[in-house]
């Protein structure tokens, strides 16, 4: 026979046996629940800035990676073609391929990367020296008279580099530039270190001694 506990009303009865009772284990199961998301929020909150840091460090490398591939598919079709692609798609639909696969801005995740075309200023003021650099790739083309039909369409080529549209500040500089929208990826230029600034030069060695001294 099981024991019950009468509480009031004499016709009360609480008690395992008809299931109306409350557990004491159940209250500290919700409380170490409640102790646990609590902790779980302030690792979250102490973690989360330093994820976000290493895995922006890690977009803006994948940035300079993508950058210099654009960059270096751009020249090899130059040499192959004798002419600069009018679009990124261009370098991976002729064949040969100039580059391995069309690559995303890793900075917003898209295909919006901006065209650098050959012959414009914008193109120009990625250059070493702002053009003065010596590349290795054939000068630039006169800029087109308008036709018949108008001014030829802007960003239709021949294109010559790429940048982010993304105008936000670095963790790090890049050929003294912090923001990407200013880290420009030009053919012929994009793996020239003499453009990362002047470099740190090695102090005078000293002058010889006489003889007999």
């Amino acid at each position: 026979m099981e024991r019950s506990t009468r509480t009031g009303s004499p016709n009360r009865v609480i008690g395992a046996a008809d299931g109306s009772g409350w557990d004491p284990s159940r209250g500290y199961t919700l409380v170490a629940l409640v102790i646990g998301m609590a902790v779980m929020a302030i690792l979250l909150a102490a973690v989360g800035p330093v994820i976000a840091t290493v895995m922006k460090r890690e977009r803006e490398a994948e940035l300079i990676f993508r950058g210099k591939q654009y960059a270096r598919g751009i020249a090899l079709f130059q040499k192959r073609f004798g002419r600069y692609p009018n679009s990124l798609k261009e370098m991976y639909e002729n064949r040969p391929r100039t580059i391995r696969k069309l690559w995303k801005d890793p900075m917003c995740r898209c295909d919006n990367w901006h065209l650098l075309i050959l012959g414009t200023p914008d193109a120009a003021g990625f250059r070493p020296g702002a053009g003065g650099a010596q590349t290795g790739l054939p000068p630039p083309p006169p800029t087109p008279t308008p036709g018949a039909f108008g001014a030829p369409k802007a960003g239709t080529g021949p294109v010559a580099g790429v940048r982010s549209n993304v105008h936000e500040e670095g963790l790090r500089e890049w050929r003294g530039k912090k923001y990407y929208d200013e880290w420009g990826f030009l053919a012929g230029d994009a793996d020239d270190e003499r453009s990362m600034g002047p470099q740190p030069r090695s102090p005078p060695m000293p002058p010889p001694k006489p003889p007999g001294q």
